[in-house]
């Protein structure tokens, strides 16, 4: 693995020279705009999800899948029998011990696996049939809404009562089967297709024309290793691309899958290098176990660990990069990265600086810093959105306003990855894969 220079020195791939010269700081700038019109979500909401949710996952998480089972089985029920068919006080009880259950299970099954008791791909399994179950019956309340409120106003008119029933009956039916046809082709279609996309940027100081390939959460050891991996790469390679940058979640939850995943990146190949940072999911891995992996299995890749690194053959862009902190993945709550704060102050005075970090949210930090061009990926595009406008409206806009694309901040740019692989269940729905192409525009 090539050496870097760093501002820690802790690692064997950081340089042990200090750096010394500062990086002028621009004026504050106003509130990051995306050049998609993208806004902030409600942060009420964002806060009351990532505390009460996303801090419990696996337990809130089985609760949800054992309410979702119940909900699914009252409206069986009411689709057959009728309305009356599962009272509130029994079907409240059945959703209660589901709950229970779920809550139980699911992180008894996790922690097992995690000690080696437990298959892996079993518990990929019941995340995928849990996540459809939630999808499945998230629609269900939605539709049982729709046609219901429907039902009512057309009662009011005169109606009868079988007829609405009938209209329940089968738009219900046909919400439900539409949602089911979706999950089939996020589950089968969907994972396998890969979009190139093409973006040109401006980067003042850089070689104009300079192609970057931009790869982010691949979480090799869940469906992405073997020849699905190889290809991949073969892939990037045959962009031909000047520089690649990967920006975290290399690698997913299988130790196992670590040394063939860095051999298997070790065949990446571009002019001026291929760089890559450490996403939560590597820091949770292991930091050290994943530097170790990708120094043996892929020695011309250069691992930015709180350093910057000069390019070969006289370029004048720096790249530089950071660790992530490895905890609550859900965002970074407005908390600075200390390491870019150092970063900044190391870099050499009037430098053009790349930045890497696997989290968007620290792009305001970033360009009140003066770096003018950011990478990062983490939410993966949101992994299931509504496809309209976009895919815009997806789950992680509740985390943060940066999950996919091109945004700006006065002079600075931040390009959000929609990545490449899958964070829990094999299933993209609206956020296609993505190899990112950007030029710069000096």
């Amino acid at each position: 693995m090539r050496g870097c220079q760093g501002t820690t020195g802790g690692d064997a791939v950081d340089s042990a020279v200090r750096l010394k010269a500062g990086l002028r700081r621009p004026k504050r700038r106003g509130r990051c705009d995306s050049v998609h019109g993208s806004k902030r979500s409600g942060p009420v909401l964002r806060d009351l999800v990532r505390n009460q949710v996303f801090e419990r996952f696996h337990l809130a998480l089985g609760a949800a899948i054992g309410v979702s089972l119940a909900v699914l089985v009252a409206w069986g029920l009411a689709l057959f029998r009728g309305p009356g068919a599962l009272a509130a006080r029994p079907f409240l009880a059945l959703a209660a011990g589901l709950a229970i259950a779920g809550g139980i299970a699911l992180p008894a099954a996790v922690e097992r696996a995690r000690r080696g008791g437990g298959s892996r791909a079993g518990l990929r399994a019941g995340f995928a049939l849990g996540f459809a179950l939630l999808v499945l019956a998230a629609g269900v309340a939605a539709f049982t809404a729709a046609f219901g409120a429907l039902v009512v106003l057309l009662a009011s008119a005169g109606l009868s009562q079988e007829a609405g029933l009938a209209i329940f009956r089968a738009g219900s039916a046909a919400g439900v089967v539409a949602l089911a046809g979706a999950l089939a082709w996020g589950f089968a279609v969907e994972p396998s297709r890969l979009e190139v996309t093409r973006t040109r940027v401006t980067l003042p100081g850089a070689q104009a024309g300079l192609r970057i390939a931009h790869l982010s959460d691949l979480h090799i050891g869940n469906g992405l290793e073997g020849r699905h991996l190889e290809s991949l790469i073969e892939r990037v390679n045959a962009l031909a691309p000047d520089l690649v940058a990967l920006t975290g979640d290399l690698f997913d939850a299988d130790p196992a899958a670590v040394e063939p995943g860095a051999r298997a990146l070790g065949a990446l190949r571009a002019r001026l290098g291929v760089f890559a940072v450490l996403g939560n999911h590597d820091v949770k891995l292991g930091a050290e176990q994943v530097a170790a992996a990708l120094r043996a299995g892929a020695p011309e890749m250069t691992l930015l660990r709180d350093a910057w690194s000069a390019l070969p053959d006289g370029e004048p862009l720096l790249v530089a990069g950071v660790d992530d902190p490895g905890r609550d993945w859900t965002g970074l709550r407005g908390r600075p990265l200390p390491a870019i704060d150092r970063l900044a102050a190391a870099l050499p005075a009037g430098a053009t600086a790349l930045l890497l970090v696997h989290r968007p949210d620290a792009f305001p930090q970033a360009a009140r810093l003066g770096f003018r061009l950011v990478l990062a990926g983490h939410f993966h595009g949101g992994q299931v959105a509504v496809p309209a406008a976009g895919g815009r409206w997806n789950a992680a806009r509740l985390f943060s306003p940066y999950h996919r694309g091109l945004y700006r901040a006065g002079e600075a740019q931040l390009y959000v990855s929609r990545g490449l692989g899958f964070a829990g269940p094999r299933v993209r729905i609206g956020a296609r894969r993505e190899i990112a192409l950007l030029e710069l525009a000096g």
